[in-house]
């Protein structure tokens, strides 16, 4: 990156381009693509009364199948008596059949999403716990939530770079294993944290839903280690700028 014949070190984060520059990199932080497009949404009345957690399972199956049920579990354990509103935020895996299965394993039963504004395909409640299930809906449930529960990459980062503390759990993968959530970890500077455990994965939980001051500082480190949105338009500007006539 210092070569004279690299011409342009366009990073995602300001930390670190301020880091390569400390080693005579003349790196940029334009601002981070994986961003792009992706904004707080207001919150809708009908969930303003719950408590609201954002479930990311990943998308290969078998393995998002099976951590969505120890996803699904771990909020189980929270207290009982304040509502609870699982946002699970899927792509074209795992499949309604899918979701419906292990949710049914689990003690749900189905139910009539609470409004139409959630853009919910399906709808399911045990006791205080509503899950509500999105095809595509991460970009306007994600701000949405409080804090996030996770096996999944870069669904996960964008979350918290949305300024929303996430809690990860591994399993036995083949994707989501222990080393790679300790990456993701570090590469986010704690924002996200493995549990190693549902019954971790539950208390740690409670605690960030109790403590909205935590919350905030784990959402700031976040979103700094994610960097801005608008990277797209300034590296497209930047590169034509740098090249042009080469």
């Amino acid at each position: 990156m210092r070569s004279r014949r690299c011409r342009l070190v366009a990073m995602r984060d300001r930390l670190t381009a301020r880091g390569l520059q400390r080693k005579g990199v003349g790196a940029l932080a334009p601002g981070n693509p994986m961003m792009d497009g992706l904004r707080i949404q207001p919150l809708p009345s009908a969930l303003k009364r719950c408590r609201r957690v954002l479930l990311l399972c990943g998308s290969r199956v078998p393995e998002a199948q099976r951590n969505l049920r120890r996803l699904v579990r771990s909020t189980m354990g929270l207290p009982g008596h304040v509502p609870m509103a699982l946002l699970v935020a899927v792509g074209a895996q795992p499949d309604s059949e899918a979701l419906s299965e292990s949710l049914k394993q689990l003690g749900f039963r189905q139910s009539l999403p609470p409004s139409d504004q959630l853009g919910a395909e399906a709808c399911w409640v045990k006791g205080a716990c509503l899950v509500l299930i999105g095809r595509g809906c991460f970009d306007q449930w994600a701000g949405w939530a409080e804090a996030g529960i996770a096996t999944a990459g870069t669904a996960t980062e964008q979350l918290v770079g949305l300024g929303i503390p996430a809690l990860s759990l591994p399993g036995p993968g083949p994707q989501f294993k222990p080393g790679f959530a300790r990456r993701q970890s570090r590469l986010l500077g704690g924002a996200v944290r493995p549990c190693s455990d549902e019954a971790e994965l539950t208390m740690l939980l409670k605690y960030l839903l109790d403590d909205p001051a935590l919350r905030t500082h784990l959402g700031q480190i976040g979103a700094q280690r994610m960097g801005p949105s608008g990277g797209s338009d300034q590296l497209a500007n930047l590169i034509l700028d740098r090249f042009n006539g080469y």
